[in-house]
């Protein structure tokens, strides 16, 4: 796993003894690093100060040992902090488990309040080694990633998560993205949770979304409402008003307890639609143009949006040599709306010109629309849909024709659509339409409930006053719900809104959504 690569650069004006001939040598290796802390050391220092400090050097001897049996080393301490770099990230991952079951072991005889807990954090790297130390980026973001674990907990890169794989006696859950401080753009993150812990067991496919700790009182903006906690949040703390006694152990856990909304998922019935755009235009079109050049026209009869029937008259026009006896009359040829007209008094025809006018076959009107490529193998003809014109009330009409040719670059497909006659549509207007497929029933939960992720979407469900992050997959959905085909049963208690404040295993508190 160790490289040593040896960099040279070339120095002028120095005085450093490490500068030899004028060059540099730099000791670069590629290493696991692993950065703890203490939980709230400052606290605990300050209300026993002795007691904390010896406890402190009896868990450090701890780990230096467990580093050591792990063929790594402790190459930096600074009070409550801890580095050490081991030669893979098995060993690092295997011996932070053996770290926080050794501490969480010797926290278990005492009070809440005085429990010296770690956060770890681990990523593989290149550091630089300096005097025994060593620096680099490496070691800036596992310092950062222990920061977002959880008392207790590990924190891992997408570098250590890929190497691990399932090698440890642990599942590695998603936490999403996140930006470091002082680094620049975001890494993935994952949370190390050991085979047995609270939430442990949801279903190995897929990785789980987790976020930021919610300890104590907790006021939330929640998307779309508004999240609160009342005097009395942490439940049995209140029983003290009623003269009951807690233990300074039930005290922290009701503390660690956070209050979420659940609902239950419910049946419902969605349906299959595919959504198309375009223009409104005439289903069957004729042109009507004069047969020879140069004559001019004296009336016009007919306007656009006008109806006519076969043999009306739409513009009288002359010749300009006076040969014929009277005017010369343009009739329609077939029933039907007017729908572009050119006809202008005193103007001159030429048969190579656009017609004079256009009519619209019995008045019938199509929508020319285009449909995702990825639709068309569920678009039939016949099948319903609804239309609604830019400023027009939404009419029923049907697939007519579906083409047989795509634009691969656009990704879209035409569409026709039957539009039953209607003097609210005009030739020309964009419009939306939506075809119903068909109709699925099956379980729903709020969209609010649904976190999407990379690996896939989840939801957090209460089992045990714990959340456990079940992977699901998505069907149809309306406007306010979504269909969930698989991952839930129907009987669970879904966390309605909650999902990104909450972690894998976190104790909760469950009120019923309103």
């Amino acid at each position: 796993m160790t490289r040593l690569i040896t960099i040279q650069a070339t120095a002028y004006g120095s005085d450093n003894a490490g500068v030899v001939g004028g060059r540099v040598s730099i000791n670069r290796t590629i290493a696991a690093i692993l950065a703890a802390d203490v939980v709230g050391f400052s606290r605990l220092v300050a209300d026993r100060e002795e007691e904390t400090l010896e406890r402190m050097a009896a868990y450090m001897a701890a780990i230096r040992e467990t580093v050591a049996e792990a063929n790594g080393r402790v190459f930096n301490t600074a009070g409550d902090a801890v580095l050490a770099e081991f030669p893979s990230a098995v060993l690092a991952v295997k011996a932070a488990l053996s770290i926080q079951e050794e501490i969480a072991a010797r926290n278990a005889a005492l009070p809440p309040e005085r429990r010296l807990q770690f956060r770890m954090g681990i990523t593989i790297g290149d550091v630089v080694q300096q005097d025994g130390d060593l620096l680099g980026d490496a070691v800036n973001v596992a310092s950062r990633l222990q920061g977002l674990a959880p008392p207790g907990g590990i924190c891992v890169s997408r570098s250590v998560q890929e190497a691990v794989g399932t090698k440890v006696d642990a599942r590695l859950v998603s936490l999403g993205r996140h930006r470091l401080k002082n680094l620049p753009g975001s890494v993935p993150v994952f949370r190390v949770v050991p085979r047995g812990a609270p939430g442990s067991q949801a279903g190995s496919s897929g990785w789980r979304r987790a976020a930021s700790a919610a300890l104590g009182l907790l006021i939330v903006a929640g998307i779309g409402a508004a999240w609160f906690f009342q005097d009395n949040l942490f439940g049995s703390l209140g029983s003290e008003r009623a003269g009951k006694t807690l233990t300074s152990e039930q005290e922290a856990a009701a503390r660690a307890a956070m209050t979420v909304s659940v609902v239950q998922p419910q049946r419902r019935c969605f349906q299959d639609t595919v959504r198309v755009s375009g223009i409104v235009a005439p289903r069957e079109e004729t042109e009507i143009r004069p047969d020879r050049d140069g004559l001019q026209i004296t009336q016009v009869l007919a306007e656009p949006l006008a109806e006519v029937a076969a043999g009306d008259a739409l513009v009288h026009l002359a010749a300009p040599d006076g040969r014929a006896a009277g005017p010369i009359v343009l009739r329609a040829p077939v029933a039907g709306t007017i729908g572009k007209s050119t006809a202008a008094v005193g103007a001159f025809t030429a048969v190579s010109a656009p017609p004079l006018f256009s009519i619209i076959n019995r008045g019938d009107m199509v929508l020319a629309a285009e449909a995702p490529l990825g639709s068309l193998e569920r678009l039939r003809a016949g099948q319903a849909a609804t239309v609604r014109a830019v400023g027009g009330a939404a009419i029923q009409g049907r697939v007519r024709r579906i083409s047989s040719v795509a634009d691969y670059g656009s990704q879209l497909a035409s569409v026709t659509l039957e539009l039953p006659r209607d003097p609210t549509l005009r030739w020309g207007v964009f419009a939306r339409g939506v075809v119903t497929i068909g109709e699925r029933c099956g379980l729903a939960v709020p969209f609010s409930a649904v976190l999407r992720e990379a690996e896939g979407p989840i939801v957090f469900v209460v089992s045990n006053a714990a959340a456990e992050a079940r992977p699901v997959k998505i069907g149809f959905s309306s406007e306010t719900e979504v269909e969930l085909t698989d991952g839930l049963t129907g009987t669970e208690q879904v966390v309605q809104r909650a999902g990104p404040f909450l972690r894998e295993g976190d104790r909760v508190r469950t009120v019923a959504a309103r």
